[in-house]
């Protein structure tokens, strides 16, 4: 048998065993099932089934008399037969989908009701923990901002120095779309990392990043459009920052962190002290 052609025919829809008895019977006037064992392969114990299949799927017919004897329709029939079965198919499933989005949409509706608005407070809080994850959150939420992002820059990182590297490239490009971005910086005690933080914080300034440092943060955050909240805990016990970090989407608790950052803000010095 052609296996490019059993092949094709399984691509319509036919299983192997379909297809090959369906070769078998188009060859010949008409076959009876051991004869179509014997052509297609197919195990004699199946031949029965799949024969009932073609019949009862209008790709074969079942000839009268003492012995069952099978045909083929011919192959025009055949196109036909699969095209308006493929039709169909198509007109059942465009039902179901139509079907299953009203469906969706009345849960939609009934989830954003007026009376379902008032729920848990915890859905406006996000906790990260792994640092490529918090990283990629942060990079969104900057890419996000519209109008005004104000940075705590404090140790430990959760990105590495390539990683932060893409954030401040990422910060330019919206500095040069107008956005504000701000950042008081905790002076590293290292000198070695003085120097990186210094050429780093010069490039954004470069680009309009106002730039300011102080000698300790209270915290390490992010405060975006004076609606979303980015801060990395404390561990209570080593009493150290972790990289345990939350985003809180809060516009009040945004304005309020906002105040800290402007108070802290009056007091930092010209970044150029680093």
């Amino acid at each position: 048998m052609h296996e490019s052609l059993i092949e094709d025919l399984q691509d319509l829809g036919l299983n192997i065993y379909e297809a090959k008895a369906y070769l078998a019977l188009i060859e010949r006037s008409s076959l009876d099932t051991a004869e179509v064992a014997q052509i297609s392969g197919i195990p004699r114990a199946r031949t029965y089934d799949i024969l009932d299949n073609l019949v009862r799927r209008g790709l074969a017919s079942l000839k009268p008399g003492k012995q069952k004897r099978y045909s083929a329709i011919d192959v025009d029939m055949f196109s036909q037969k699969l095209i308006a079965d493929t039709r169909e198919q198509f007109v059942e499933k465009e039902q179901k989908i139509e079907k299953t989005a009203q469906k969706l949409k009345a849960r939609l509706e009934s989830v954003y009701s007026p009376d379902n608005l008032i729920s848990d407070p915890l859905q406006y809080i996000e906790i990260i923990k792994n640092p490529l994850q918090i990283h990629l959150r942060f990079q969104q939420l900057v890419g996000e901002s519209k109008e005004e992002i104000l940075i705590f820059n404090k140790p430990p990182f959760a990105a590495n120095q390539s990683q932060i590297g893409d954030q401040f490239r990422q910060q330019a490009k919206l500095l040069e779309r107008g956005v504000m971005v701000k950042s008081i910086y905790e002076i590293p005690v290292d000198p070695l990392e003085k120097k990186w933080w210094f050429e780093i914080i010069k490039g954004a300034a470069e680009h309009g990043e106002q730039a300011r440092a102080v000698k300790e943060l209270p915290m390490k955050m992010a405060v975006f459009d004076e609606q979303i909240v980015i801060y990395t805990l404390e561990d209570p016990v080593l009493r150290k920052t972790s990289v345990t970090t939350l985003v809180i989407r809060h516009r009040s608790l945004a304005k309020s962190l906002k105040l800290l950052f402007d108070t802290i803000w009056d007091k930092a010095m010209d970044y150029h002290f680093l």
